[in-house]
């Protein structure tokens, strides 16, 4: 640890850009105010939206959301007992209670109730979709008629939940058609079902704004659909409907804007907040469709980064922090007087700053403007980051990158390329073995990451997991073989971000290396690679990407790797695999899951479909002070280093809590 000599500062409260100044005294809030700097911008505060699992969304609903659960970068899962508990009551039929703890609020100060867990049932479980959503390239419901209920956002898990979840005074029991591994996080409060009713149903209710489009940078990440840019959600008019209210909203003497903007007493203000839960209670109980079109119109558009003033479910959470404000900058977050939870607001508020690039942030936080960088690692950065005094400067590792290989699309590692072949699954087997094979992974992590992070180490976790305890597979021992072609090298498509020094440095290592098996590789040159990786196998052979934790870590690796699996890019196809992930994704025991998530691992590996290679880069620094010689700055202890590929990063916001 050195120091910087930086003078003084004055930060004003706005998210611009803060100047420094080393003749001004320091602005008194200061010391209560931490400073963040990302390369993640905010999308939705909606966790069922494909922009609301958006890196930079992540990030802020941790800070912001408290909930039943959470989920560490392991997979580990840790319940929150002053939210409440979740609990496994029978095994056949798989039925999980949860029970809601009287210390848990919303930021408005009405209770979590029921209500909340129906509503985001309602959404997830696609039990109450009238129709098939048309989705967009990212994922992202397109366009949808106005006259029909549609959420657009099923889960894996909750659409085996297909019976209407029962409701006993604070506790909500969910009963599964058949057991499902990741029962522990399917479902969780997400959006505030009083606020969501009221905005839905009450005709007097103000339309939820229409936040600018927001681009999200292109990346070939092989989990989930990628969000690109914001759009309307499938409605022509995201308002409340203006022709009176729908039939399931409180009786006419019930909430009213012109009560809640007025002179409402707290009595009133819960009244109103409990009428309008139970109003979407009778919605989803007796499906009522009129009230549930709207319901999920709102829903669709609800929670997205625009005017938080104007937006109530933008500033409607659970957690110790609440957003006060959202512009291209960032986020400010200020501490939730509402909280009763157990980890309370260490400070006063939180801003996180999107619009600084990486040697901006170390520039920002040498001039004390910032009191937390997670800048992209790079060799420039890294060096910027460790001329700085007083800073304390963490590197680790984040999501696996891993080679995956495309066995359909007519390539070389397509069995139906060899169809002359006596055996062409052998054929295709042994040039998957022979490029592998020759991956100099241990050369990859010594030129690509160690020198950004020098603890790196070659990975065998093929699982989407970004935690170092995540069961990785038996190390692959695949032996080259010949290379057999009559018109000289055969030539794999690899498709990856060249544009990233790691994956660049790490595809010349690759390309070396088959270039001695006697395969050529040619980078793919494509203006979308998210898109070409999902949706176009014809144009590449092999991709070489960091594969990203989901929500439903089980479920989603069964989908990326079962024949014919929702996020299978791979075309891999293997009964005997299948038959494994059959029986992970139905087992509700979290010690049996990790057993068949290592064993399908070794299946996979032993098949030449995949080969993990290193964790990819990540740098966190932040400024090393003490209460007594730097009056004035805001004193933070303890910052992990940030992992933007985890599915759930409130963990992360551990620093910021007491």
């Amino acid at each position: 640890m050195v120091r910087v000599a930086a003078g003084v500062l004055a930060v004003p409260l706005a998210l611009g850009t803060l100047a420094a100044c080393t003749s001004d005294p320091v602005d008194p809030s200061r010391a209560g105010t931490v400073v963040v700097s990302v390369d993640l911008p905010f999308a939705s505060l909606n966790g069922g939206t494909a922009a609301g699992r958006a890196p930079g969304s992540v990030l802020v609903r941790g800070l912001v959301q408290s909930g039943f659960t959470s989920l560490a970068p392991d997979g580990t899962v840790t319940v929150d007992e002053s939210f409440g508990t979740v609990e496994k009551v029978a095994d056949d039929p798989l039925t999980v209670r949860y029970t809601i703890a009287p210390t848990a609020r919303w930021s408005d100060g009405a209770p979590v109730t029921p209500a909340d867990l129906l509503l985001e049932w309602a959404a997830r479980s696609g039990q109450l979709d009238e129709v098939v959503p048309e989705l967009d390239a990212d994922g992202v419901v397109a366009t949808t008629p106005e006259d029909v209920v549609v959420f657009g956002a099923a889960s894996a898990a909750l659409a085996r939940a297909s019976q209407v979840p029962t409701v006993d005074g604070t506790t909500v029991t969910l009963v599964y058609d058949t057991p499902v591994a990741d029962w522990q996080v399917a479902l969780d409060v997400n959006l505030p079902a009083h606020v969501v009713g009221r905005l839905a149903l009450d005709p007097d209710a103000p339309a939820l704004p229409t936040p600018a489009a927001t681009s999200q940078p292109d990346d070939d990440t092989t989990t989930g659909p990628v969000t690109t840019e914001l759009t309307t959600s499938g409605t022509a008019t995201t308002g409340p409907a203006t022709t009176g209210p729908a039939t399931t909203g409180p009786a006419t003497s019930g909430p009213t804007a012109d009560d809640a903007e007025g002179a409402a007493t707290d009595e009133d203000t819960a009244a109103q907040a409990e009428a309008w839960a139970q109003a979407v209670v009778t919605a989803v109980q007796q499906q009522d469709r009129a009230a549930l079109t709207r319901i999920s119109q709102v829903w669709r558009a609800a929670g997205r980064a625009g005017d938080a003033a104007a937006d109530p479910t933008l500033t409607t959470t659970t957690g110790p922090y609440v957003l006060a404000r959202v512009d291209a900058a960032g986020v400010e977050v200020v501490r939730n007087a509402h909280y009763e939870g157990g980890s309370a607001a260490a400070y006063d508020r939180v801003r996180v700053r999107s619009d600084l690039d990486p040697l901006a942030q170390i520039d920002a936080l040498a001039a004390d403007e910032l009191d937390v960088a997670a800048p992209l690692s790079t060799a420039d950065v890294l060096a910027a980051a460790e001329k700085l005094e007083d800073v304390t400067l963490a590197t680790g590792g984040d999501a696996v990158l891993q080679l995956v290989l495309q066995e359909a699309g007519g390539g070389v590692f397509d069995p139906a390329s060899y169809a002359s072949a006596p055996d062409p699954a052998a054929a295709a087997a042994a040039l998957r073995t022979a490029f592998l094979a020759g991956v100099p992974r241990e050369e990859v992590v010594a030129d690509a990451v160690r020198p950004l992070w020098a603890r790196a180490q070659v990975s065998d976790l093929v699982a989407a997991q970004v935690g170092p305890a995540a069961a990785a597979a038996a190390r692959a021992e695949l032996q080259p073989g010949p290379v057999a072609a009559d018109d000289g090298p055969l030539t794999v498509r690899v498709l990856t971000s060249t544009a990233d020094p790691v994956r660049a440095a790490a595809l010349e290592q690759v390309a070396a290396a088959a270039a001695d098996a006697g395969l050529e590789v040619m980078p793919v040159d494509a203006p979308d690679r998210a898109q070409t990786l999902r949706t176009r196998p014809e144009d590449w052979d092999a991709a070489l990407v960091p594969v990203a934790q989901e929500d439903l870590p089980v479920a989603a690796f069964v989908a990326r790797w079962r024949s014919g699996g929702a996020t299978n890019v791979t075309g891999h196809a293997d009964p005997a695999l299948d038959a494994v992930l059959d029986g992970l994704v139905a087992g509700p025991d979290p010690k049996a899951a990790a057993e068949g998530l290592a064993t399908a691992s070794d299946a996979l590996l032993a098949w030449g479909a995949v080969l993990p290679v290193v964790r990819t880069p990540v740098l966190t620094v932040a400024a090393a002070r003490d209460a007594e010689s730097d009056d004035g700055l805001p004193v933070v202890a303890s910052v992990p280093v940030l992992t933007p590929a985890a599915a759930d990063l409130t963990w992360w916001w551990g620093w910021t809590r007491r």
